[in-house]
């Protein structure tokens, strides 16, 4: 191969000894790519892209792709990056709910008559909070317990037709206080993020119209984490296909994991049955050791058969102490991660991964880690830092600002780009000049890693980030995670001690540990998996009660086992879950 050819080609020469990757990659039509854990599912899907970009879709027609998560975003914006593949040229990388603001109810909704707020206002999870507790207390009386809210948003998420039978078939009390509280968000001119999804559901179902103008400049729609994300894009999906456009869906049913907020693993497999979709199935496993492999497929019902593809043996060990989770975490880290450290030479911290299910084990885990004045990076509902688009862009612009504008680690290219894709509304020539000139001024008035990041911070927000948090819709949720992470970073806060290097370093040091959820573990890859708080009740837990969610506690456990190269550890109290019996029944 010349060496002179696109970067993609080079990449997708490795894929010619997968026979199931190669054959994802020359599908020439609609196709669904069942993807396991560590079967190289990114790796495929980014060169799918590039392939699509550069062979198949011309100027000016575009490529969109959607997936769950900002994270998801970043990640394949990452590997697509390194194939010479620009975000925001040939190609929209989206989350589902910003898919549907830019592309279907910002351009469509005045048009097509759609009741929503004029100009479009996106509440802050604040404003959410507050008008739905006004809706509940005007229907029901009282304040809004935290499991009603978590039901009323999954109603909203799996039955998208007010009035239909199934939504009278509801819980009346549910769907009395979801439609007050939608009135309210129409009656105070905003719309929430839900609320965006469903109203692209209608825009792209009633007018044929729209489905043409998304087929024009969309021919070729990618879906990445397909298992969750749910009935209304399912529908989106469905109503694309019969429009024309060409739709490569990705994702693994079994790794559905996000029920409670209305993922359904049914809705992959349903897409991958279309009579005119071709399926795919990645079967060999680059991660996982062989022990972890047939220990994970005993957690299933019906897993899918998975090879290892190097024949490595792995490790599994469980750990039965009688004790609570702090002193489990204790047992981990004084006694499990120095022995594994020791005995993998070339291993760091960071190839190490605490998993548990929740925030009530993640904040002893982490006391038990301060304790010792371990370094470690938090990812939970009790991390002071909120993974999302605004805080992924501070990371990357505070290792710039630390010494990454030196060894080009980070480009400042990178960062205007990154800036550039959240701040969509200025559309002016000269006022986007204005606005990166006091960017780039602020990010060189900036430098420095031993910065406080407190001060680093108010200084951006006064300089850059207020005018556009204020602008842009999309970034609603933006304003209270920047306010969190401020007063985090303010003298007595969580993070007063930070300066800008260790904050652009959170996530990315091979010197820090792992404490993650399960759910946030998702996607990532370790050398070693310890989890902790795996006694009968807790996991699967006592609110898990139906057969839908015992088979989704059986996921969530596959999910945080396949994360594991080489090593699983499983630690308990006196009474194992029936989920550490199945693994110990495989091993």
């Amino acid at each position: 191969m010349s060496a002179l050819a696109p970067p993609y080609l080079k990449v997708a020469e490795d894929l010619r000894g997968n026979e199931d990757q190669w054959r994802a990659y020359r599908s020439s039509g609609n196709c669904v790519i069942l993807a396991g854990p560590g079967s190289g599912k990114t790796k495929t899907i980014t060169v799918k892209i590039a392939q699509l970009i550069a062979e198949d879709v011309r100027r000016p027609r575009r490529i969109a792709c959607i997936t769950y998560s900002n994270a998801c975003v970043g990640e394949l914006r990452s590997r697509l990056t390194k194939l010479g593949v620009d975000d925001g040229d040939r190609l929209s990388l989206s989350t589902v709910h910003s898919f549907c603001l830019t592309e279907l109810v910002l351009p469509y909704a005045a048009m097509a008559g759609l009741d929503v707020p004029n100009p479009l206002v996106v509440a802050s999870p604040r404003q959410a909070r507050s008008l739905f507790g006004d809706a509940y207390r005007r229907q029901l009386g009282g304040n809004a317990p935290g499991w009603f809210r978590i039901a009323s948003d999954k109603l909203r998420r799996t039955i998208p037709d007010r009035g239909s039978d199934e939504w009278h078939a509801w819980d009346g009390r549910e769907t009395e206080v979801v439609e007050a509280y939608e009135t309210l968000l129409l009656q105070n001119g905003l719309i929430d993020f839900d609320g965006l999804v469903l109203a692209g559901l209608q825009l792209i179902e009633k007018h044929e119209w729209i489905r043409r103008a998304i087929r024009a400049k969309y021919p070729v729609v990618v879906i990445d984490e397909y298992q969750d994300l749910g009935l209304p894009l399912h529908r989106i999906v469905l109503a694309l296909l019969r429009a024309g456009v060409r739709i490569v869906a990705v994702g693994d049913p079994d790794q559905s994991i996000y029920g409670f907020t209305g993922a359904q693993p049914g809705l992959l497999r349903a897409l991958a049955g279309l009579r005119q979709m071709e399926s795919v199935a990645l079967k060999l496993n680059y991660r996982c050791a062989d022990r972890i492999i047939a220990a994970s497929m005993a957690l299933l019902p019906e897993p899918a058969e998975f090879q290892s593809h190097d024949g490595r043996s792995g490790e599994i060990q469980i750990h039965r102490l009688e004790c609570g989770i702090r002193e489990q975490a204790d047992y981990a880290l004084q006694m499990l991660v120095p022995a594994l450290l020791k005995a993998n030479p070339s291993w760091v911290p960071g190839d190490i991964a605490l998993l548990y299910r929740t925030l009530n084990e993640g904040s002893p885990i982490a006391q038990a880690a301060d304790a010792l004045s371990l370094r470690y990076f938090r990812l939970d509902n009790g991390s002071p830092i909120k993974r999302t688009r605004l805080s992924e862009w501070l990371m990357d612009a505070a290792r710039w600002c630390s010494g990454g504008w030196q060894t080009g680690e980070v480009s400042l290219s990178q960062l205007l780009k990154a800036w550039r894709r959240m701040y969509r509304s200025v559309m002016n020539e000269s006022e986007l000049l204005t606005a990166r000139k006091h960017l780039i001024t602020a990010l060189f008035s900036l430098r420095g890693g031993a910065l406080p990041l407190h001060r680093w911070i108010l200084a951006l927000r006064r300089d850059v980030l207020n005018e556009m948090l204020e602008q842009e819709p999309g970034l609603a949720d933006e304003k209270d995670n920047l306010e969190e992470l401020i007063n985090a970073a303010a003298k007595g806060g969580i993070l007063q001690g930070f300066t800008v290097e260790i904050f652009g370093n959170q996530g990315k040091s091979p010197d820090q540990l792992n404490l993650m959820t399960l759910h946030s573990s998702k996607g990532l890859e370790f050398q070693a998996v310890i989890m902790i708080g795996l006694e009968n009740g807790v996991f699967p837990s006592g609110f898990d009660r139906t057969d839908e969610q015992l088979k989704e506690a059986s996921r969530l456990f596959y999910v945080g086992l396949t994360r594991a190269k080489t090593q699983v550890h499983l630690i308990y109290d006196s009474v194992e879950s029936p989920l550490i019996t199945s693994i110990r029944a495989a091993t």
